[in-house]
């Protein structure tokens, strides 16, 4: 990406992992690139993820085939480039009958998402049948599993080595610095820019609103919560939820275990903290599925975040897509969606777009 004449003078509003990997992408690429972030580097909505880098596995069922490529090609940036805050994980999905439907369709649906993977599969899935020593895990109903790969991060080690990135790349940080005005000429509060990145997560549309420019995209405020049991598990679980419109996974956390994630309806992103009906939902799934029966008293902590899903005419929101879109106004650039895993596909497209300028 090295090698362009345009050296563009970039600023980014927005300090979670999109703005971040972003400025990355674009001070490798030449271009003299400075970070706004309201509160600390990717404290926000980044920091309050189920940790794991992914294609999303359960999006095949909705048909985001793109999405999909999209996250398992950047899953494998992440590991290939940050292989000391990130790892692979084995994780099972549990069935009481392999000769069932469902059973079915998840082999075949592992076995497409392998396929997607190409030569950047993490391994191949298996087939357990009958597994006694996870019997005396799990609920004796669940006696068979199908395996799936993906990835997993620490999230605050990676933060470190991404800040890091940026000090020796020389990009300008202002954290605890609360953008008030910006416009699609290039100004932001008092410093002027050739081109300004909007990547502000859930609050993209209410900024722009508040700055009177117009808006491509809604976004849908989902809130997501997840607990951190003191309980150990040696490798992950995704099983149904107790409302079954969606999946609990049960993640080895150090010596504990992450357990999440919801999915609801929230008015606002701001200050989002998980409420006793989650709380309850995400206990009740993991005892209907565990055998060592867990209660509020094994949560040692908990974190909520609101994802910035584009919103969509689909009633059913857990359908909505979790792909990313840019709106481009002048000299100022939005981003609207967009996940974690897919940062680096939303950087190259604004690094795309940047220098294709140059050269129009």
């Amino acid at each position: 990406m090295a090698g362009t004449h345009s050296n563009k003078k970039i600023g980014i509003i927005g300090g979670g992992v999109t703005g971040v990997i972003t400025a990355i992408f674009l001070a490798q690429s030449g271009h003299h690139v400075t970070i706004f972030e309201k509160k600390e580097l990717l404290s926000e909505t980044s920091s309050r993820t189920t940790k794991l880098l992914h294609g999303g596995i359960r999006y095949l069922e909705s048909l985001q085939i793109k999405e999909v490529k999209n996250g398992l090609n950047d899953r494998h940036w992440w590991l290939k480039n940050f292989p000391n805050g990130t790892k692979k994980i084995e994780i099972l999905i549990p069935f009481k009958n392999v000769l069932s439907m469902k059973f079915i369709k998840y082999f075949f649906g592992i076995k497409f998402y392998e396929l997607l993977s190409l030569n950047k599969i993490l391994g191949k899935g298996r087939v357990i049948l009958k597994n006694s020593k996870l019997n005396t895990i799990t609920n004796t109903n669940y006696k068979n599993y199908l395996t799936f790969f993906d990835g997993a991060m620490d999230d605050k080690s990676l933060s470190k080595k991404l800040r890091c990135e940026l000090k020796d790349l020389e990009v300008n940080i202002f954290e605890h610095y609360e953008v008030q005005n910006f416009n699609v000429v290039g100004q932001i509060d008092e410093f002027n820019f050739d081109k300004i990145i909007l990547a502000a997560g859930p609050w993209t549309k209410i900024l722009l609103d508040k700055n009177n420019i117009e808006s491509e995209k809604d976004i849908d405020f989902i809130k997501g919560s997840h607990l951190i049991l003191n309980r150990y598990i040696e490798t992950g679980f995704m099983f149904d939820g107790i409302c079954k419109t969606r999946y609990v996974f049960a993640l080895p956390y150090g010596n504990n275990t992450l357990l999440g994630t919801t999915e609801k309806r929230v008015h606002s992103p701001d200050n989002p903290d998980i409420d006793n009906e989650e709380k309850d939902y995400l206990i009740n799934s993991f005892n209907l599925f565990f055998k060592d029966r867990i209660s509020e008293h094994n949560v040692i902590s908990s974190f909520s975040g609101v994802r910035p899903l584009i919103k969509s005419l689909e009633k059913d929101f857990h359908r909505s897509t979790r792909d990313f879109h840019i709106q481009n106004s002048k000299n100022l650039i939005s981003i609207f969606g967009g996940k974690w895993t897919t940062a680096p596909s939303t950087a190259r497209k604004i690094v795309t777009i940047i220098d294709n300028e140059h050269l129009s």
